[in-house]
């Protein structure tokens, strides 16, 4: 008989039997400002969008520091990732990418028939300098995840500006900081600063992990006029819906939330790696919201994502990211954690 799949993507209440542990979502939702930003403004469901978001790309600029010329807002931080490939590669140009990482890049170069260029990863992190041997004369985009999804490590700033320095002005970095929020390492990148230096830096945020509106699709983008400028181009109206903006407009407007959630990540993150590390489980320290377990063998793998199911709990595989002998767990709220971590434990 076959296994079921574990169901990623269904509607599940986090007060149900069951955990989600596989979608990095966060756990305490979105903040209680954008809840109620969207109760106020449900009757707006039949009027279209705001087509420029101009009060929103405002505020992201005041929070950034750059022009509002400067921020594209789409439907996630993904939809991005696929204008980047769709509207600045042309064809025998490639992309390099770090061999585990964010599966919409390999995904968007499939889509568009581009050539992508993996660079071997170190000890589970991205490898800055076989990400360099790894471009050539052809290469146009580099995606660089920071922490990086799924293992959860970083580079540092120091790290990431000498790499700069290294790479072709025509190529184009992107950042991409989906879960920056949660980082406390003091040596994590001043990405704007980077930018600034350099204008072939690209640097992506969400909306959809700390801030918690992962259900409404909505992420931005940092860049030079001239790149944003062509990743408009030909772009359908009303990507973002009235509600998301709504939402993250308020949610902007609670830091609170963000830091509430960020301790309660780090105080999770550090009891489920101490945990999972006495287990004898093989756990990459993390800097996002999750932690990426590797195993021997894919059969080890899957007894622990079965076991797990099997008390209704759901984990990642991460075939898709390029390894078929790991797990993905996203933090939960503490009951969430202890309840997986003593499953285990039987």
């Amino acid at each position: 008989m076959k296994k079921p799949e574990a169901p990623l993507y269904i509607n599940l209440a986090y007060e149900s039997l069951i955990k989600r542990h596989a979608q990095n979502e966060n756990p305490l939702g979105p903040s209680p400002k954008a809840r109620e930003a969207v109760l106020r403004n449900i009757h707006s469901l039949s009027l279209y969008p705001d087509v420029v978001l101009t009060e929103l790309k405002e505020k992201l600029a005041a929070k950034h520091k750059v022009s509002p010329e400067e921020i594209i807002v789409s439907n996630g931080s993904g939809a991005i990732i696929d204008y980047l490939v769709k509207r600045m590669m042309s064809d025998g140009e490639n992309m390099v990418l770090p061999e585990i990482s964010f599966v919409a890049y390999k995904l968007c170069a499939a889509i568009y028939g581009r050539e992508y260029r993996l660079a071997p990863m170190e000890n589970y992190a991205i490898s800055l300098e076989n990400m360099v041997w790894r471009c050539n004369g052809k290469t146009r985009l580099i995606f660089l995840a920071n922490p990086n999804n799924p293992t959860g490590t970083i580079f540092t700033h120091d790290e990431i500006a000498e790499f700069l320095n290294r790479v072709s002005p025509e190529t184009i970095v992107v950042l991409d900081e989906a879960y920056y929020e949660y980082v406390d390492d003091p040596l994590y990148p001043d990405s704007i600063q980077l930018y600034r230096k350099h204008p072939n830096v690209v640097i992506l945020h969400s909306f959809s992990k700390i801030y918690g509106l992962a259900g409404l699709r909505i992420g931005y983008g940092i860049a030079k006029k001239p790149i944003i400028e062509e990743l408009e181009k030909n772009r359908l109206p009303f990507m973002v819906g009235s509600i998301a903006n709504i939402a993250a407009l308020a949610a902007l407007d609670d830091q609170e939330h963000v830091r509430k959630s960020a301790r309660m990540n780090a105080e999770g993150r550090e009891y489920l790696l101490k945990g999972l590390t006495q287990l004898g489980y093989h756990v990459t320290p993390s800097q996002g919201n999750f932690l990426f377990i590797s195993f021997p063998t894919t059969r080890e793998r899957d007894q622990m994502h079965d076991t797990l199911f099997a008390n209704k709990m759901i984990v990642r595989k991460m075939e898709a990211f390029g390894d078929d002998r790991s797990v993905r767990i996203s933090l939960g709220k503490t009951d969430a954690n202890i309840r997986l971590l003593e499953c285990l434990k039987k």
